[in-house]
């Protein structure tokens, strides 16, 4: 896998016409008709980034049957589809609706809507790809956008609020962009092949993933292995279904690593052991304590029960080595949405670190670096990018790291080549 600094947040110039509507979110499309729009693009444009979106998600997989199907794969990569069950085809198509407005978003494009009198129109040609393409034109190369502003580009919403991973919501109009490119993306989709999530070689058996620690086995941990910690805030339905998963990464920032030690950890949910536990009210805090092996460690998803939000398209990665012990901080879970982490107070670790003197001595804030891409599976695909922190192509400091990076590509297809998926 390439790696490049993960696409800037872009905003749509000129005047949009009409109201402003509120982004629908990470697990939902837009209402109503509408299509792609980004200032200065071509149909060309247009139509390159919707194939190479519907590349890049095409090993999503999302439903209702999915909820006792989708697992960790323990032997590496993202979340694989590992489905009991006939997938709920309708809520499966819910979710690729999302994942392409997602994707798309990333890609600098928002979404506009069209009244319902101009959408008809467009529709009398669904069957006609090509002459949709070529009816849709004028609005999408327009110098403003002519319509109803439904979403915007990318903002980071997971880190900094707004966005939740749930069950995909209702579909209502599949856009007139992924209507008109259908024959493209079929076609594209055809010749890329299945998508299958990363596994290990063959002969070589899938390591364990980590496993928390547990409050009563603290006198267990040892001075010299590597520990994270994360503590997790927010009420006790939300703190119960989410988790994050953790993967460790090769040398060079690909995907996984296979040497015989562990590739992945969970932390938070119902399930996953924690060190300790508290209560302010109805607002309730996790702590969590892992040993890990030495290496580079990306947040590759955030999960709600066994949907996942996977941060194929940009995420923060660390390193540690034996020895060490980091603090990845303090993630909240508002009621409005998002997954702020909050890196600033040390405390929280020292507090969390009390029985262990030693470790709380030597604890440290984990220095995160933005950008980690990969392959997308799991429910949903998205970025997050912890701000303030450096991108894997900016000159590094000294605890951050420094890996490979390609050089600018021109391109959609280059960019798809290169991570950016």
């Amino acid at each position: 896998m390439k790696l490049s600094r993960f696409l800037a947040c872009l905003t749509v110039a000129g005047g949009v016409l009409g109201s402003i509507a509120l982004a629908q979110g990470l697990t939902a499309s837009s209402p109503g008709f509408h299509f792609f729009y980004k200032p200065g693009a071509t149909m060309t444009d247009h139509n390159d980034a919707l194939v190479a979106c519907a590349i890049a998600t095409r090993g999503m997989i999302n439903g209702s049957d999915a909820m006792t199907g989708i697992a960790a794969a323990t032997g590496g990569g993202l979340l694989g589809a590992i489905v009991g069950g006939v997938i709920d085809n309708n809520e499966n198509r819910q979710g690729a609706a999302a994942n392409m407005e997602n994707c798309m978003a990333l890609r600098g494009w928002s979404v506009v809507g069209l009244t319902e009198e101009q959408g008809k129109a467009l529709e009398a040609w669904d069957d006609d790809p090509p002459r949709l393409r070529e009816e849709l034109k004028p609005f999408v190369e327009a110098p403003t956008a002519l319509g109803i502003l439904h979403r915007g580009t990318f903002a980071n919403e997971l880190a900094i609020g707004g966005f939740r991973v749930r069950e995909a919501e209702d579909l209502e109009e599949v856009s007139l962009s992924r209507r008109a490119v259908e024959d493209m993306t079929d076609a594209a989709i055809e010749a890329a092949g299945e998508l299958r999530p990363p596994k290990p070689p063959k002969g070589v058996k899938a390591p364990k993933p980590v496993k928390a620690v547990k409050e009563k086995d603290i006198a267990t941990v040892s001075e010299d292995r590597g520990q994270i910690l994360l503590s997790m805030v927010g009420g006790r339905t939300d703190l119960n279904m989410h988790s994050i998963i953790f993967q460790r990464l090769d040398d060079d920032g690909a995907e996984v690593i296979y040497d015989g030690e562990p590739v992945s950890v969970t932390l938070g949910g119902n399930l996953t052991p924690k060190i300790r536990k508290t209560r302010g009210g109805e607002i309730r805090r996790y702590d969590f304590l892992a040993e890990i092996p030495p290496g580079i460690w990306k947040m590759a998803t955030i999960n709600w029960g066994a949907f996942a939000a996977d941060l194929c398209f940009g995420a923060p990665a660390f390193i540690i080595h034996d020895g060490e012990t980091l603090f990845l901080g303090t993630m909240h879970l508002p009621e409005d949405g998002g997954y702020p982490l909050d890196q600033s107070d040390l405390s929280v670790a020292h507090e969390i670190l009390e029985p262990l003197p030693a470790l709380a001595d030597r604890v440290k804030v984990a220095a995160l670096t933005n950008g980690f891409t990969s392959d997308c599976f799991g429910s949903y695909a998205y970025a997050y990018e912890q701000p303030g922190a450096p991108f894997v192509d900016q000159a590094p400091d000294a605890d951050t790291i420094a890996v490979e990076t390609v050089d600018d590509v021109s391109s959609e297809a280059d960019q798809m080549e290169a991570g950016l998926r």
